[in-house]
This record gives structure tokens, C-alpha cells and sequence, in this order.
């Protein structure tokens, strides 16, 4: 594992919150985590990459309901970088959990650029991590999520 993304703020930019775009993404990712659960023994890369961007998805609907959006070429590592930042300040009880499972969400980005770009096959290890991940932040990213759009 190299070093950690470090968040700038000029990865981010300011938007304005749209509560329906955030709701749309933790469904999405919900989507994604069935599909996944389906397909990780016809289709381990598939059902890798559907939980990966559930992962992305709901961390996302997190930074988008605070008015900011990732941008950038490590735009994936700011969205989880900056989900954390919002959990550590609002999460509440369960931040340190939510906050290891986006950390833990940044790391599935070194096997997703192995399948992607160098055509590595993915483990069933690494499914079932990004599943388990994507099924951890699903439990608890939603109601940050809901509380900072009502």
C-alpha cells in the first residue's frame, strides 16, 4: 500500500446540495451491492467493480450532501477521502467504523486498477472484502447522508 491520498481543498469544488442526485447514489450503491452478491461466483471482476463503485457511490452521496464534488485525476481517492473527513466530524457513535471502512474502501482502489488497466484477475478474497466493505458503509453512510439533507 503506497501513501495516503492527502485532501486538498482544491480537490473539491463547491456546489450546491441536491438532495434527490445523493438519495439516487445510496439506491445505486444499494443496487450495486445486490448485483454484486449475485454475480461474485459467475463473474468475480464484475461483481468486484459493481461493489467498488457501490463503495464510491454512497461515499459520494456523503461529500454531494455537504455541497462539495471531487475533481481531479485521484478523484476517487478524494471522494473517500473527503466521506471520511465528513464522518470524523458528523458521524457520530459509529465514525471510527465508518471512517475504517472508507479507508478500507481507498484500498480496494489498487485491485480495481489492476483489473482495469493491467487485466489482473480479481481473488475471491477481494470480492468478498469489497462486499463486506460496501455492505458496512451501506449500514451506516445513509443516515449521515439523510441527516445533513433535512
Amino acid at each position: 500500500m503506497g501513501p495516503p491520498h492527502r485532501l486538498d481543498v482544491k480537490d473539491l469544488d463547491i456546489v450546491p446540495v441536491d438532495a434527490q442526485t445523493c438519495r439516487t447514489l445510496v439506491q445505486q450503491s444499494g443496487a450495486h451491492l445486490r448485483s454484486a452478491q449475485m454475480l461474485r461466483e459467475v463473474d468475480a471482476e464484475g461483481a468486484f467493480q459493481l461493489a467498488y463503485d457501490g463503495c464510491r457511490k454512497v461515499a459520494l452521496a456523503v461529500v454531494s450532501a455537504v455541497g462539495t464534488r471531487p475533481r481531479g485525476p485521484a478523484h476517487h481517492a478524494v471522494t473517500f477521502d473527503a466521506a471520511a473527513a465528513v464522518v470524523v466530524r458528523d458521524g457520530g457513535a459509529r465514525a471510527a467504523a465508518l471512517k475504517r471502512a472508507l479507508d478500507d474502501a481507498t484500498d480496494l482502489r489498487r485491485v480495481r486498477g489492476a483489473a482495469e488497466y493491467r487485466g489482473e484477475s480479481v481473488a475471491a478474497a477481494d470480492v468478498t472484502d469489497a462486499i463486506d466493505i460496501l455492505t458496512e458503509l451501506l449500514d451506516g453512510l445513509p443516515g449521515l447522508v439523510e441527516s445533513r439533507l433535512t
